[in-house]
């Protein structure tokens, strides 16, 4: 038998492999999994849906926390007011902080009109969650950049320009989207729909104009097909691209409907996004990572259609399931 003193005088000069082999043996300590040992695929996608959940939680800046919405074409101009019945465009008289925010040259400028103190001009993290800080004030019209956000007393303002329509959204961390929010609702994982799926580029990508979930058009190019197959079923889904020549790496976005839209899953579809390979390179469609649009969660967003094309017969019970609404 190993005497106290003589496992204390181990502790000090042996190793903590040593030691944990020298516990072991003696049954005083279970024995650890060998180092970088994986938990295997179902524990990661179970990871991987977690962060998401807890990246929604802790964004002041998401679907849960967006309260309203303006569209601007070129030229466009609106007013934006905050004050304590919530913000508004084009804002009644109570409104006590006000910007004007103009569409011009393919970017937003903003100007203060009324308020105790000026609005702050504030960054963006990697994430494209809003960075707090004391921020730079904004006492004149000004261009405001593409990783700049406007704090309007207690809202933050985020200013999506564009060559044909812009935006600009609002959000409020207390938000009452984000103070029910409890995650989201995700099939158990499955390594069964982490498909091998074969790519085919378009050798000459062309245009397809998809419907959105509020009336409008959104324009993006089919750039490839991929071809795989589930239970025996051989399928294709479209892979499309904002831009008809993507280079390795650009985002691939695929939408689709399949046997369980509408019942088990969002009414609109839900989306895969995946890195272009070089050519030759294997792909994996892995269903796991399907996520919901963002109008699943909030109306103040456009959501593109997924099109006929990628529509398919068989159920794919994994990745995002609808989410409950409350708007």
């Amino acid at each position: 038998m190993v005497r106290l003193p003589m496992l204390r005088s181990l502790f000090v000069r042996g190793t903590a492999a040593t030691v944990v082999a020298l516990l072991v043996a003696l049954g005083l300590a279970a024995a650890q999994p060998p180092t970088g040992a994986g938990a295997g695929p179902a524990a990661a996608i179970a990871a991987a849906h977690k962060k998401k959940d807890d990246e929604y939680a802790r964004a002041r800046m998401s679907p849960f926390t967006a309260v309203a919405v303006q569209y601007f074409e070129p030229g466009q101009t609106h007013r934006l007011g905050a004050g304590p019945g919530g913000a508004a465009f084009d804002p009644p008289g109570t409104a006590t902080d006000i910007i004007e925010i103009t569409l011009e040259a393919g970017a937003f400028r903003v100007s203060p009109v009324a308020g105790s103190r000026p609005p702050v001009i504030l960054g963006k993290s990697a994430e494209g969650d809003v960075v707090v800080s004391p921020g730079t004030p904004l006492t004149a019209r000004t261009k405001i950049g593409n990783r700049d956000v406007v704090a309007l007393g207690r809202y933050f303002v985020e200013l999506l320009p564009g060559t044909d329509l812009g935006n600009v959204r609002v959000f409020d961390p207390d938000a009452p989207a984000r103070k029910a929010y409890a995650g989201l609702k995700w099939f158990p994982p499955s390594a069964a729909l982490q498909v091998n799926a074969a790519f085919e580029p378009i050798a000459q990508p062309d245009a397809v104009v998809m419907a959105t979930s509020r009336g409008l058009k959104k324009t993006y190019y089919r750039v490839g097909i991929f071809r795989f197959s589930i239970g025996g079923t051989p399928l294709t889904l479209t892979a499309l691209a904002p831009s008809a020549a993507p280079k390795a790496g650009d985002e691939l976005f695929v939408p689709f409907r399949d046997a369980t839209t509408g019942v088990e899953t969002y009414e609109v579809g839900r989306y895969l996004t995946l890195p272009l390979q070089p050519p030759g390179a294997p792909y994996v469609l892995d269903f796991n990572a399907a996520t919901n649009p963002l109008c699943n969660y909030s109306p103040y967003y456009n959501c593109p259609i997924p099109p006929g094309e990628n529509r398919i017969a068989v159920p794919i019970r994994a990745g995002e399931m609808t989410y409950p609404k409350v708007h």
